[in-house]
């Protein structure tokens, strides 16, 4: 439910950064599984703060990516990144291939950044916008082998959506947006408003569909502790026929990774 943060390349000038030296060009670091950096391979602020990184490549050769700090384990690294590769390369039944939101996203210098918990986040929120990338937090403490929720493909999603299909496929941010407004005018969807903008309510509607579409909540007598009425596909497809039919349009009968 968190939303990402803009790097600070995107929004102020470069002189404005100048105290903190930015490093954003890791094509040099090549390989399949997970990399470790540090300060030895990696300049600036990345090499600094996170110790871990992979990638998925995209077609048109850019990188979307992930970095992780050093109480994030290679299991979580490599668990967010076959979310991610999913996400940018399942075929939907409408939309097909996904080559077009993997480049808008690499295009974009999109980064999961993998924090071992948020005190961790709010420890070094004031230089996480100066790494130069557009990226989404996700926690240890919320990801396979924690005891909490595992919510990594909810935040995940919420970068691809927002960097990667929101601004290729405008038909279904506009199918999306009507979904949620009826979703919530029907009392099927209720986000939890108090601390939640109002232009992030189709946001994570849309999580909340792929959550329950895995049937991450299928043990839950609904999805998001409430927010969300169906809490498995099957009751999905009956009471939400709309969003149902918008998650097989997008990412066909997609399934948990593991």
């Amino acid at each position: 439910m968190r939303k990402f943060v803009i790097g600070c390349f995107m929004i102020i000038s470069a002189i404005s950064c100048s105290k903190e030296k930015l490093y954003s060009d890791l094509d040099h670091l090549k390989g399949e599984g997970v990399i470790q950096i540090g300060t030895n391979n990696v300049d600036g602020v990345i090499g600094e703060i996170f110790s871990k990184y992979s990638y998925v490549t995209a077609p048109n050769g850019g990188r979307v990516i992930i970095l992780g700090t050093s109480g994030v384990t290679e299991e979580q690294m490599l668990y967010a990144k076959d979310i991610l590769k999913q996400y940018l390369t399942i075929k939907g039944e409408v939309y097909g291939t996904k080559k077009y939101v993997a480049n808008s996203m690499a295009n974009k210098r999109c980064a999961i950044v993998f924090w071992d918990s948020e005190q961790q986040y709010e420890d070094n929120i004031s230089r996480v916008s100066m790494i130069g990338y557009n990226v989404q937090d996700l926690y240890a403490t919320e990801s396979i082998g924690s005891s909490n929720r595992d919510a990594s493909y909810e935040e995940i999603l919420h970068l691809v959506h927002n960097y990667g299909i929101a601004p290729t496929a405008p038909l279904f941010q506009e199918a999306l947006q009507k979904a949620n407004d009826d979703a919530m005018n029907s009392g099927l969807w209720s986000p939890w408003s108090n601390d939640l903008p109002k232009a992030d309510f189709e946001d994570e509607y849309f999580a909340a569909l792929m959550d329950c579409y895995l049937g991450l909540w299928k043990h839950h007598n609904s999805t998001m502790d409430g927010a969300y009425k169906p809490s498995s596909k099957e009751e999905m497809k009956q009471q939400d026929p709309v969003g149902y039919k918008l998650i097989r349009d997008m990412f066909g009968d997609i399934a948990p990774v593991r």
